[in-house]
């Protein structure tokens, strides 16, 4: 069932805050990169809370965005395809091509003028 703009808001705005928070994450970890570099220390690894930050910015999106999806389709072939044919699950439109070299040939074999090679076996 179709979820309406109403249930999906809250859920946009999580996904929304979650990107935020591992934005601000990020820009954390370059400033104290820079403070490091500042005080002639070297960069072993971030702080905690940075690890945190990105950690809660992660769940945040990931449920955002999973709330706000629709519907799972099931994985099971067969409760996905079982009132379609096969020429409907096959059918593919984009290599249906009519403008080949099959319209010059059959033109030419009702005119009764054969282009050279063309249905002489053996050569």
């Amino acid at each position: 069932m179709p979820k309406s703009a109403a249930v999906k808001f809250p859920f946009q705005v999580m996904a929304y805050m979650g990107v935020a928070i591992l934005c601000h994450a990020g820009y954390s970890t370059i400033q104290y990169r820079k403070y490091l570099r500042m005080v002639g220390e070297e960069f072993v690894t971030s702080p905690g809370d940075i690890y945190l930050e990105v950690l809660a910015g992660m769940i945040l999106a990931f449920f955002g965005v999973l709330s706000m999806a629709e519907d799972f389709e099931p994985i099971r072939m067969a409760e996905t395809f079982h009132k379609k044919t096969f020429d409907d699950t096959n059918f593919r439109q984009e290599f249906m091509g009519f403008n080949h070299r099959g319209r010059v040939l059959g033109t030419l074999m009702d005119a009764g003028e054969m282009p050279t090679g063309v249905g002489k076996k053996g050569q």
